[in-house]
């Protein structure tokens, strides 16, 4: 499933502009109210400045010479036709409630348990979502999680926006399997701008799962991931949210990802990053309800000149809320990381409870792993931690595994995954096939 002159695709002229904004819309076959949206970030766009960041530089991704969209492909005749890259991924998760399938900027699978469906669960790409649902769509997508004006990359989203996935769990409904979205990309240069909405209403219960991934050469020009995640948890509701990519080592990755929680929700979001040239993320938890609990993890394994970026916002607005942050990373290589994480608490977030911390174990002499945790308190009667380690692999632990008669790389291999220990142990059971599924992918990149 490659891309080559036999498959005679006509592409969309290469950068962004206001007719492939209407090509893409008309394409879609979107009603009006859509194209305004669409009309509004691109004015956002062209207004805003590019965001400045100093540690994590995008300068070299060539803009103009990025393919804004790509047109539908057909759909999958069955799901054996995938490369064993996706089927690896997609074993991890086991039985599904229901799964998406996009390839590059569209979805070519979707299936949902009847079960499921009957008990009034919508789940659907983006795009059927707008035709099918609009209400809900036009109500929260990019409206109050993550608006159009948050910066100018979230508003380029806004814009061309294409493919995405929709996910709304009605009052106290429970759904005990995950929802499983996958987007590979195979097109070199191609600009995907997924987006990811997904509302619990009041008392629910659900898990979803967000997978990216590249399928071609490494070497191949660069490629762009611009996706926007916005997820609205109702009072009582419970989300169990993984976010994963393994992106190839040409692709740009800056994503906006935000969470709404209202009084007495439960988030539990798991980030895993391996891939991508440059990735960067805003991962912000926003407890607005009292009673809130969000825990928040994330896992991160760079090589080479990978750089991988996190700003994490743990904002505490209401009152007796908890939030507990664990992120932690391996570098290899030369890669770099950069983790910027604050805690906040606004002046009638009484009785907050919030923990923060930022692991980095250095693999390389080369490698640099830089952590800003950073407390924002205006409350007085609160819990707020946070702190942050950078260390290298302790040789005396080397030496007494290779005493044993365990060969180095598997000793520095234990030490690795002895590391990663807790974020592992925050994984559920039903998850247990995405923990094998990330030993794996420590033992791969120890071995290169």
């Amino acid at each position: 499933m490659t891309y080559g002159p036999e498959t005679r695709i006509r592409l969309p002229e290469r950068g962004f502009s206001r007719k492939a904004l209407e090509t893409l819309s008309a394409d879609r076959g979107e009603p009006k109210w859509v194209l305004e949206r669409r009309y509004e970030g691109w004015n956002h766009y062209q207004e805003l400045e590019a965001p400045f960041w100093r540690r994590t530089d995008v300068g070299k991704l060539k803009w103009e010479e990025l393919i804004p969209y790509a047109p539908p492909q057909a759909a999958l005749d069955g799901l054996e036709a995938l490369p064993p890259k996706l089927h690896d991924a997609l074993a991890a998760y086991g039985k599904r409630a229901g799964l998406l399938l996009q390839r590059d900027s569209a979805s070519v699978h979707l299936d949902l348990a009847e079960e499921v469906r009957s008990q009034g669960v919508i789940w659907t790409d983006m795009h059927t979502a707008v035709r099918d649902h609009p209400d809900l769509v036009a109500k929260f997508f990019m409206q109050e999680a993550v608006p159009v004006t948050t910066d100018k990359y979230a508003a380029l989203h806004a814009a061309f926006w294409s493919g995405g996935t929709f996910l709304y769990v009605p009052k106290n409904v429970t759904v005990d399997l995950p929802f499983v979205s996958v987007l590979w990309q195979e097109m070199p240069q191609l600009a995907v701008f997924p987006p990811t909405l997904l509302v619990a209403d009041r008392g629910s219960q659900v898990t979803l799962v967000s997978d990216l991934l590249s399928m071609g050469c490494d070497g191949c020009p660069n490629t762009y991931v611009g996706g926007v995640t916005e997820l609205y948890l109702g009072a009582a509701a419970r989300v169990r949210f993984v976010s994963a990519q393994d992106l190839g080592k040409q692709v740009y990755d800056l994503r906006s990802q935000t969470a709404l929680l209202e009084r007495d929700s439960y988030l539990e979001w798991l980030t895993v990053a391996l891939g991508g040239r440059v990735s960067r993320s805003t991962q912000h938890s926003v407890l607005r309800g009292p009673g809130a609990e969000a825990v928040v993890t994330g896992l991160y394994l760079p090589d080479g000149r990978q750089h991988i970026a996190f700003d994490t916002l743990q904002d505490h607005v209401a009152a007796g809320c908890t939030s507990d942050l664990l992120y932690q990373g391996a570098l290899l290589g030369k890669s770099r990381s950069v983790y910027e994480g604050t805690i906040r608490a606004w002046p009638d977030a009484q009785k907050t409870n919030a923990y923060q911390s930022n692991r980095n174990l250095l693999l390389s002499k080369k490698a640099r792993a830089d952590s800003l945790p950073r407390l924002e308190i205006e409350a007085n009667d609160l819990r707020c931690t946070h702190g942050a380690t950078v260390s290298q692999v302790d040789d005396q632990q080397v030496f007494y595994l290779m005493s044993r008669g365990i060969p180095r790389a598997d000793a520095v291999r234990l030490i690795v995954e002895g590391f990663f220990q807790p974020s592992l142990d925050r994984l559920p059971k039903t998850l247990e096939g995405l923990r094998g599924r990330l030993v794996e992918a420590i033992a791969e990149k120890l071995w290169e």
